[in-house]
Order: C-alpha cells, then structure tokens, then sequence
C-alpha cells in the first residue's frame, strides 16, 4: 500500500476515507481548480488485497480516464459504453502496476501457476489475477 499512496502523494492526489454505499468501494474526481481525489469506503481497511486493488484502480482513472465521463444518475447507453471504457482502462492500469509482467513470468517460473497462488503472491486478489491473466492472454 506504501507505494500506492507514494504515487498519490506525488501526483498531489487527496485520499480519504468515507462511508461509501455498496457496492461502491472507492471512486476517483478532478474537478478543474481543485487536487485530484480519491475516495475510499472505511471497509476496505478489513480487506488488505481488496484495498490494493481498489486503490490501484482509482490511480488508473487518474493517469487514463480523468475527466472522460461525469457521474450521473441515468446512462444512455453510449454513455454506459463510455463509462465501461474508462473503467477497462483504469482496470488494466491497475492490473500492470499491481502484477508487472516480468515479476509475474518469474513467479510462473517459480513453479507459481494456480491463481490463488499468484494473487496471494502479488497481494491481490483472485478477481484481480484473473484479470492480469486476461491482459496477457491466458484464458
């Protein structure tokens, strides 16, 4: 988590905590004049692997999507399109920062091939692993 709230603190990005309703675990805002933020709900302090995962994702939209969509309370569909782009973006930025491929190839070279295995090795989640697996072309 260290080096995720590095990247934070470099990128001047406010963290918080706050009580989120589910299934919202965190959420990412830049509004023009004001730092960046990012929200996260008080529950993921109980789950140390979801929290990596969710903070991650939250730097994603910063460095891919910032500003590509508002949320609203009604999506027409090309805006669900949108939303669903930006969210695969900060997604796989997430997954490649959290598993780097050349750290995921030696730990397969290690005799690591079960996905609970690798996510407990990366510290993430199984969902997470099994995107990254995806990334890479492992179905």
């Amino acid at each position: 988590m260290l080096q995720l709230y590095t990247v934070a603190d470099t990128e001047n990005i406010v963290v918080e905590y706050i009580r989120l309703k589910p299934p919202m675990r965190g959420f990412y805002c830049k509004e023009p004049g004001c730092l960046p933020y990012i929200g996260l709900d008080y529950s993921l302090h109980a789950d140390r692997r979801l929290h990596r995962c969710v903070m991650a994702e939250e730097l994603g939209h910063h460095f891919t999507s910032a500003g590509q969509h508002i949320a609203k309370r009604y999506y027409s569909t090309q805006d669900r399109l949108s939303i669903d782009k930006c969210e695969y973006k900060a997604l796989r930025w997430a997954a490649n920062n959290l598993v780097p491929e050349n750290n995921l190839l030696d730990a397969i070279a290690s005799g690591l091939c079960e996905i609970w295995e690798l996510a407990e090795e990366f510290d993430v989640t199984e969902e997470m692993m099994r995107f990254r697996m995806r990334l890479w072309g492992v179905k």
